[in-house]
């Protein structure tokens, strides 16, 4: 699957991307459905992206790790390809997909600067035992710090 880095003329990424992180289940549709309505309405290209971090797995064997990594990133690109695909047919016409590996806020900012993104679409997260990612007072710091660097923030509740 392209991982979405593709440049603009020029080599420089495009203006205006609206930058959509996803879970890629059901708690994500509302977010998704947001972020397609504003792609649509600013004629916008709109990038998907799936992280895949499984720092939940702590001590677990390196063969372990390898194997849910290779499985989330195979779920991760299924759910890419269908959250594209229902972006197209509501008529965007400019949709990437990028899956990447690694911490999620830093996955996050990461390809926020290299997209040039100028909007974030974002859900709060669902909350499950052991989510240690995006505890309330952090999320809102991760928030802030996002602001901060220029980038105008959609929250979906």
């Amino acid at each position: 699957m392209p991982d979405g880095s593709e440049k603009a003329e020029g080599g420089r990424p495009d203006k205006g991307v609206i930058l959509c992180p996803v879970r890629g289940g059901h708690q994500s549709a509302r977010t998704v459905d947001r972020s397609i309505e504003l792609a649509l309405e600013r004629s916008a290209p709109l990038v998907f992206l799936y992280v895949v971090d499984v720092d939940f797995l702590g001590l677990a064997t390196v063969a372990r790790v390898k194997i849910m990594m290779d499985e989330l990133s195979e779920t991760g690109s299924f759910a890419l390809s269908i959250l594209a695909d229902k972006a197209r047919d509501r008529g965007v016409e400019d949709v990437r997909c990028v899956l990447r590996e690694g911490n999620i806020q830093s996955v996050i900012r990461q390809v926020a600067r290299e997209m040039n993104a100028d909007c974030l679409v974002i859900g709060r997260p669902v909350y499950t035992p052991g989510t240690v990612h995006f505890a309330t007072p952090e999320f809102e710091r991760f928030l802030e710090s996002l602001r901060a660097d220029g980038i105008q923030l959609e929250g979906v509740e």
